[in-house]
């Protein structure tokens, strides 16, 4: 058994609604002493979209629509990275990110090679999965951070996690968080985003 860690350590913070993937940005910012940008600010340039309930919890304006399909999805809309290497670039960040696709994940040995390569570089590790493959109850797709990684037969990971609600990290089986990146829960094809540094 071999673990591997992400060094320097995450240091936790806690997400607005539905900025999971803002505040798993915060986190990358701060452990890398980059400057600290606000979570609606990151939002907004993600395409942020709340539930009108919840607007009125964000200081600044943001879109608020009502759900009109099953296929419709709150939080922030970036399939690519696209719109989170722009804001980088916006805000003279020094990084830069890459999406690898559920299905370019050949299987969990790939992935678990691929996490443990980048955490030994230094390199962050987001994982965009569907959480009811964690907790049946948790239908939405969620940021996760991976702070270390075990290898063995069947790999763990223990993830950093922005949510209210979750402890700050706790434990889990690799193979089920991949799983949770297919298009078959709500036709959204999720991944593992790495985020590499970058000159400016």
């Amino acid at each position: 058994m071999k673990r591997i860690k992400i060094k320097p350590p995450y240091i936790a913070l806690t997400q607005q609604r539905l900025c999971c993937v803002p505040c798993a940005i915060q986190w990358i910012l701060l452990r890398r002493g980059l400057k600290l940008v606000e979570q609606e600010t990151i939002g907004r340039e993600l395409d942020l979209i709340v539930r009108p309930k919840y607007k009125h919890l964000f200081i600044s304006k943001v879109k608020a629509i009502k759900r009109k399909t099953k296929k419709f999805c709150y939080g922030t809309h970036d399939t690519d990275g696209s719109k989170m290497n722009k804001f980088f670039r916006k805000h003279k960040i020094p990084l830069k990110t890459k999406k690898i696709f559920y299905s370019e994940i050949k299987n969990i040995k790939y992935a678990a090679k691929i996490i443990a390569d980048n955490l030994k570089k230094g390199n962050d590790v987001m994982f965009i999965t569907y959480m009811s493959v964690i907790d049946s109850k948790k239908k939405f797709g969620h940021a996760l951070l991976v702070n270390d990684i075990v290898l063995n037969k069947k790999p763990k990971v223990v993830v950093g996690d922005p949510d209210f609600f979750e402890k700050k990290f706790w434990q889990a089986d690799l193979g089920k968080i991949i799983r949770g990146m297919s298009e078959k829960f709500d036709t959204e094809e999720r991944g593992i985003f790495v985020f590499t540094k970058r000159k400016i």
